[in-house]
């Protein structure tokens, strides 16, 4: 995406330490309203992942932002509760080459949001916040440890088709001195 969410990126190709700008959206159609969630996305060098490919988390633990609480990256904002939008700073992993990121996504009902459905990033000097409302950020203090998932209700949500996995790239995080 571009800096301003509304087209593609100009280029494939990323300073380190620059923002690229990430969004997923969901179509609603007649459903109920929707929200977007990214519970898990790896940066990897292979458009597909296998058990060897080596990856670097962004997002784990059911939607904490990894990446926020030593870079720039956060969540931003929404503008519909079916879209997600992220400023990704771009890291080492893979400079110079190649790099895929991979996520999961899951649509659920936004009345919904417990510890294993959420957006969290970290915020410096506040700490772990939740994206759609702040007043229920308890809900990213598991980021720092493991956030126990409803095994069942996971299994059922798939079955129904609220989980998808996506993978967009590929682009190249250089150097600045070079």
């Amino acid at each position: 995406m571009n800096d301003d969410f509304s087209g593609p990126a100009e280029s494939t190709r990323f300073p380190l330490g620059s923002i690229i700008p990430i969004m997923a959206s969901v179509v609603q159609e007649t459903h109920q309203p929707l929200l977007l969630l990214l519970e898990e996305c790896v940066a990897a060098t292979t458009p597909e992942l296998y058990p060897e490919s080596t990856m670097y988390p962004i997002i784990s633990n059911k939607g904490c932002l990894l990446e926020s609480v030593s870079s720039r990256s956060k969540f931003e904002p929404r503008q519909k509760s079916s879209e997600i939008r992220l400023s990704l700073q771009t890291f080492t992993f893979a400079m110079g080459e190649e790099v895929f990121i991979h996520c999961k996504l899951l649509a659920w009902d936004p009345n919904g949001l417990d510890s294993t459905k959420k957006a969290c990033h970290f915020v410096e000097g506040h700490g772990w916040e939740l994206l759609d409302n702040l007043a229920q950020s308890n809900l990213c203090d598991c980021c720092e440890s493991k956030c126990k998932s409803r095994r069942q209700r996971s299994v059922a949500s798939e079955k129904h088709g609220m989980v998808h996995k996506a993978v967009i790239g590929p682009f190249t995080i250089t150097d600045v001195n070079s």
